[in-house]
């Protein structure tokens, strides 16, 4: 492999410290919000044979605000569950709305759905079982998806709290995650995942973050994948955290930050060899040998733990991947052709695949016999 590529393989810091940050990045105004998102919402409340209509211009401090009739001020309704049964919110143009989706007219579906649904999403917050609410904010990023509006739906998830609503909300999320990493913007994917919330109920979520953080480092992305693992490792059972910090641990090395890995490799207790995480615990510590210009010392380690390894495994692609690398380096380069060749033949759905053939192209070109 060239020397670009070990760049990427130990660090690519360069322009990554501040791409992959987790933090909400600055969108470009969203001119619909501007326009509509302030706009307030008539909601009927219908209450012991009462009926009102109000309309609602806020929710702040766990209540629902209301301009009182005559704009003479302000009345502020706690949010309950009871409360949120006794409101009604009819949006007569969703049937028209399906229709369009249906035949994939999606940009007449979104200029029907925004006026009447981003006046909504500032009262995102009221209980999910207000499902007259919370169905057609869904089904407006949902549709910003379909129609690969992808600022745009970031703009939307970006002002929602995705810990205070139902998983919905988090799918469509991993959505855009997922739509953003296929369109080669890793790094607007792992600020999505970053936001992702895991604990409770959203530990349903950690799937999917692990999917996109295996996307991530075949990216060269590791500073973006630290934080993910350090975040599951709070919430995941004691059984599952040796796991865990294995890939925080390799995610370190494979970052550069050596100083902090060793510490935490020399704290693991290495599996038996019958185990499933011995050839993870291989990988690991064969990528540290990597990281230091061991190749040899890491080809050995790395195919101890590939012949204990499963086909299935989730990391058998990138342990093939950096044994190949060892060959390169070791200017084996016909077998790291045969190790990069499997990786793209047997795992070619593997955010590995691409770099084994990138890898490949930059290998000599094999000698042709002249008999």
């Amino acid at each position: 492999m060239k020397s670009k590529t070990r760049i990427s393989l130990i660090s690519l810091m360069s322009g990554l410290l501040l791409s992959s940050t987790l933090t909400a990045q600055p969108l470009d105004p969203n001119p619909h919000w501007i326009e509509y998102g302030s706009e307030p919402v008539a909601i009927r409340q219908v209450n012991n044979g009462a009926s009102q209509t109000l309309q609602f211009v806020a929710f702040r401090d766990g209540m629902l605000v209301a301009n009182l009739e005559g704009g003479v001020g302000e009345a502020s309704f706690p949010v309950s569950e009871s409360m949120v049964q006794t409101l009604q919110l009819e949006i007569k143009e969703i049937p028209a709305v399906e229709r369009l989706i249906a035949v994939e007219s999606y940009d007449r579906a979104l200029d029907t759905l925004r006026p009447v649904v981003y006046p909504l999403i500032k009262f995102h917050q009221v209980p999910e079982s207000f499902t007259q609410l919370h169905r057609p904010i869904q089904l407006l990023i949902s549709t910003l998806l379909d129609a690969e509006k992808y600022p745009e739906a970031d703009d939307v998830l970006s002002r929602i709290q995705l810990n205070e609503v139902s998983l919905d909300y988090s799918r469509l999320a991993i959505r855009l995650m997922k739509a953003y990493m296929q369109n080669g913007n890793p790094s607007a994917g792992a600020r999505i995942a970053g936001v992702l919330p895991v604990d409770g109920r959203y530990a349903q979520n950690i799937r999917s973050i692990v999917d996109a953080a295996d996307s991530l480092r075949a990216s060269g992305e590791y500073e973006a994948v630290i934080p993910l693992y350090r975040e599951i490792e709070k919430v995941v059972s004691d059984a599952a955290k040796p796991n865990v910090r294995m890939w925080l641990a390799y995610c370190l090395v494979l970052a550069g930050r050596i100083d902090e890995a060793d510490p935490m490799i020399d704290s693991l207790q290495e599996p038996e060899p019958n185990q499933r995480l011995f050839s993870l615990y291989m990988l690991l510590k064969g990528s540290r040998q990597h990281s230091t210009g061991n190749y040899r010392l890491a080809l050995d380690v790395l195919t101890r733990g590939f012949v204990r390894a499963q086909a299935s495994y989730d990391w058998v692609p990138e342990m093939l991947y950096l044994i190949g690398d060892c060959y390169a380096r070791s200017a084996e380069n016909t077998a790291a052709r045969n190790v990069w060749s499997e990786v793209v033949i047997l795992y070619p759905d593997s955010p590995w695949a691409s770099p084994a053939e990138s890898s490949l192209a930059e290998l000599p070109k094999p000698e042709q016999s002249t008999n």
